[in-house]
């Protein structure tokens, strides 16, 4: 039997769809994770090596993609070739995380997706099938609209109450109650002893806040949907899409949530044509798909 297979991989684990040449959908299986760099490249070997052997038992792989973060690593790149050349897999590609995304969110079709969690990057493409991007840069210069801004920019607000230059926000009231730091002190020394997945948890704080009316919440609120905004209004315009689906992924915008209300608000001021959707397929499904263009 021939096939194609798609591959999704992630920091904890990988997932792997084969589909017939007619597109149905043969069987899902899952692996390890797909994570050169906390794994070693030992293990990262040896988990490409389980993937091809599966593939080789469900009969002829005749493409594979492989989506995943992390993938400009040279020795990823040298690695997955090796692996594909051992088992005879001619075409292949390995693409970014966010490109089957959005394949799988729009089934292949033109148009955007927009993920935010802890991060946040839009990607499109048009009907010539060029390909752009906006966002996706890194805490440290970017992800406005992200699980971590939303954290970054409440942490920010409670010591600035703090210091008697902002105003006042049940912010301060929840992460007291929530982690017992009372202090700027004790927060921003909370703050830096970890890493960027602390500020993030605070973003359900900003939730809670925002449905007690609180002013701060709000703003926090409106301010990152704007900046949601901007990331598709950048790859719309660089496409010449004027109107689209732009599909909305993540924890953050899957759901009914005050920042998915506060984007949508925005785009219906900044590009009244564009519609928000929900993802039609996920990720994995659309690294099945671009196996498919391969052939």
């Amino acid at each position: 039997m021939r096939f194609v297979a798609g591959i999704d991989g992630g920091g904890t684990s990988t997932r792997v769809e084969c589909r017939d040449e007619q597109g149905g959908v043969l069987c899902r299986r899952t692996f390890g994770p797909f994570n050169i760099n906390s794994t070693g490249e030992a293990r990262f070997s040896a988990l490409l090596t389980e993937i091809t052997d599966f593939l080789a038992g469900m009969g002829t792989c005749i493409a594979v993609c492989i989506g995943a973060a992390g993938i400009s690593n040279p020795r990823v790149q040298d690695l997955t070739a090796q692996a594909m050349e051992g088992a005879g897999i001619a075409r292949w590609r390995l693409v970014g995380d966010h490109e089957i995304a959005l394949y799988g969110a729009l089934s292949g079709e033109p148009g955007c997706v927009l993920i935010a969690g802890t991060g946040s990057i839009c990607c499109g493409k048009n009907a010539k099938g060029e390909f752009a991007r906006a966002g996706g840069w890194g805490h440290l210069i970017d992800d406005g609209g992200s699980g971590y801004a939303l954290g970054r920019d409440a942490a920010a607000a409670v010591v600035r109450q703090w210091d008697g230059r902002g105003e006042d926000t049940l912010l301060t009231e929840l992460i007291a109650g929530e982690l017992g730091l009372r202090s700027p002190q004790a927060l921003t020394a909370w703050i830096y002893a970890g890493d960027k997945s602390r500020l993030a948890g605070l973003a359900p704080l900003v939730g809670r806040a925002a449905s007690a009316g609180d002013r701060t919440a709000l703003r926090i609120y409106r301010e990152n949907g704007e900046e949601l905004a901007r990331l598709v209004c950048a790859v719309t315009a660089r496409l010449g899409l004027m109107a689209c689906d732009v599909a909305l992924l993540g924890g953050l915008l899957e759901h009914d949530t005050y920042l998915r209300t506060s984007l949508i608000r925005c785009l219906a001021e900044k590009a009244p044509e564009l519609r928000c959707v929900s993802p039609r397929q996920d990720a994995l499904a659309g690294a099945a798909l671009l196996a498919a263009e391969l052939i």
